[in-house]
């Protein structure tokens, strides 16, 4: 029995066989799918907060509408005819009391129901309040008044709609200035206002004031504000020290903050897929 000699040929077999893995074209190769998956959940992303925001804006749309209406109510002005002698000595009791708070005497000032009023219907940059604003009465629990205030329902839009509302309000002593704090709002048509419409209609309410250059400084140097025997007491101490403010509650819809929550998932998302995806290009380079 003879033993089988090697062919020349086995050599260069073996030969082909080390080198078939090297000559393997999907060696190195990256999966198309892989370089593009990349791309399509970036789009699928956008797509989804594409859908969001359309989502986020008609149930924007739909809650501005539920406690608004198309068209403004009526709003009781005060007639200043025949009133000038009021108009005057409520202009000097004003400009008193705004002499006190810059000589820095120790000073207090009250307000009817009524002086608002007339106040709103005299003044110049009270302006922007009047047919918008009346003050009901002035009692225990606050001062009830009538708004009726345009809002926008939708972002990009000149399309007005009103906020016609009574307001129960108390003012309150925010960093030395008066803040008007709604603490119950109900609308006309017995909507819910949200909460962010309510800080929207106080910093409103004494907007006008703040800006002007004369009266805003004069109402940021008050020592108190408060109801008493149905009108509103303005007190200017010299020695008074306002305390440190508080931290303001957030007043963001619950939109906003699923919006910005949808943001960051995506980012982080993302970030993460294409870190995966930037390794395994990586290792199969190797």
């Amino acid at each position: 029995m003879s033993n089988s000699q090697p062919t020349g040929t086995e050599p260069q077999a073996l030969d082909d066989q080390d080198q078939q893995p090297e000559n393997d074209p999907t060696k190195g190769k990256f999966s198309p799918f892989a370089g593009c998956s990349i791309f399509i959940i970036a789009g699928t992303i956008a797509l989804g907060m594409v859908t969001f925001l359309i989502w986020s804006y008609f149930q924007t749309r739909d809650m501005v509408e539920s406690f608004t209406d198309e068209k403004p109510k009526s709003i009781e002005m005060v007639d200043t005819s025949g009133r000038e002698s009021e108009q005057v000595e409520l202009k000097s009791k004003l400009v008193g009391f705004r002499h006190n708070v810059e000589a820095r005497h120790q000073a207090e000032m009250r307000l009817t129901a009524e002086e608002m009023n007339l106040a709103i219907a005299t003044f110049e940059i009270l302006k922007p309040h009047q047919g918008k604003l009346y003050i009901r009465e002035i009692t225990e629990s606050g001062i009830i008044a009538d708004i009726s205030f345009p809002t926008k329902s939708r972002m990009r839009s000149d399309e007005n709609r009103y906020i016609n509302a009574t307001l129960t309000i108390q003012p309150e002593l925010v960093d030395g200035a008066p803040f008007p704090k709604i603490t119950a709002i109900q609308s006309d048509n017995a909507g819910e206002v949200h909460e962010q419409f309510k800080q929207f209609i106080s910093e409103t309410l004494l907007k006008p004031v703040y800006d002007d250059p004369e009266i805003g400084p004069v109402f940021q140097g008050l020592s108190g504000v408060e109801i008493n025997e149905a009108c509103v007491l303005l007190k200017t101490d010299p020695g008074y020290q306002a305390p440190a403010s508080q931290p303001e509650e957030s007043t963001e819809l619950i939109i906003d903050r699923l919006l910005k929550g949808f943001a960051i998932i995506a980012v982080v998302f993302l970030a993460i897929t294409t870190t995966i995806i930037i390794l395994a290009r990586r290792k199969t380079k190797r």
